[in-house]
């Protein structure tokens, strides 16, 4: 990806979408892109099977979408976007679907979408909206917090720069050349954000396991040289690199929040099984976390196949 030509905004008419709706206005301003508009709805009703006058679900539907359409062009006017700003209504349930239809039609470089609020893990089970679009979604997403704009102009790059695992590493080299890609004027100041681990703790579970005095300064050494060696790479200077100790969310949070940051940026690596979903990711506990946009990036470039809705 050279630039970024293309930008989705997915709304939730669940969501206070304003700061969203602004985050796209600005992206395309600063890169000349090219705003699409989309937003969903569903009653189950309308389907075969449920009311049994098909005028009836027929009109139910009608109803739903020129009701949306109408709530979305409201926004419009409200923010000022011109009238002719291409706008898509979907019959769905769900955020990755719409973005899945639109792409249909054309390619797009970034999605955005207001994030979802989780207070709890019962709430994270049951409202994985957000969770499901970064799973499917053909282009990374951005995913808007509280900031009412970018003023700070600090992305920070989440990475794990120690891992030998090729998906790791292409995620790594992604989020570099997508930020850079959004800091193509460098307006903005790209920091590296690297955890590692407290060994005691991680060996813990071997009490009779002999720990080598230096083992953790090795570990330490290790993160920092791999750290500044992709530092290197994407010309990011020394005092933008930080390597902390603990675990990777709250590594990642308290950087965003001592920097004010505007954008963290992180890979999404997804696990199909149930654990992932109950237990969420290190992206799902940072969204949770912090008050900054999260720029989510995967391996891929394109979506894998979807047996079932979510």
């Amino acid at each position: 990806m050279l630039a970024i030509n293309n930008v989705l905004l997915v709304l939730d008419q669940s969501l206070e979408n304003n700061t969203a709706l602004k985050r796209a206005m600005q992206v395309c301003k600063e890169h000349d892109a090219n705003l699409f508009v989309t937003t969903y709805t569903y009653n189950h009703a309308c389907e075969e099977g449920s009311l049994t006058d098909l005028d009836m679900r027929h009109e139910l539907k009608s109803m739903l979408l020129e009701q949306a359409q109408a709530w979305a062009e409201a926004l419009f006017e409200e923010h000022y976007l011109p009238k002719d700003t291409p706008l898509s209504i979907c019959w769905s349930d769900h955020a990755y679907q719409a973005v899945l239809d639109n792409t249909e039609e054309a390619s797009f470089d970034l999605v955005i979408k207001a994030a979802a609020k989780h207070h709890n893990i019962l709430e994270r089970v049951l409202q994985h909206q957000d969770w499901n679009l970064l799973k499917y979604s053909p282009a990374p997403v951005l995913l808007v917090k509280g900031k009412t704009s970018w003023d700070a102009q600090t992305i920070v790059n989440a990475v794990d720069a120690t891992s030998l695992d090729d998906a790791h590493k292409i995620i790594n080299e992604h989020i570099f050349e997508f930020t850079e890609i959004l800091n193509q004027d460098n307006n903005y100041q790209v920091h590296l954000v690297n955890s590692f681990p407290l060994m005691s703790l991680t060996l813990a579970s071997l009490p009779d396991a002999p720990i080598p005095e230096d083992l953790q300064q090795y570990v330490q050494q290790q993160h920092i040289d791999a750290s500044e060696s992709l530092a290197e790479k994407f010309n990011i200077p020394e005092e933008r690199i930080h390597v902390l100790e603990g675990d990777p969310e709250t590594a990642i949070t308290d950087i965003a929040r001592k920097l004010d940051a505007d954008v963290i940026a992180i890979g999404v690596l997804i696990d199909d099984e149930l654990q992932s979903t109950i237990l969420g990711s290190t992206v799902e506990h940072v969204l949770d976390a912090t008050d900054s946009d999260v720029l989510a990036i995967k391996p891929q470039d394109g979506v894998k196949d979807i047996d079932e809705a979510s």
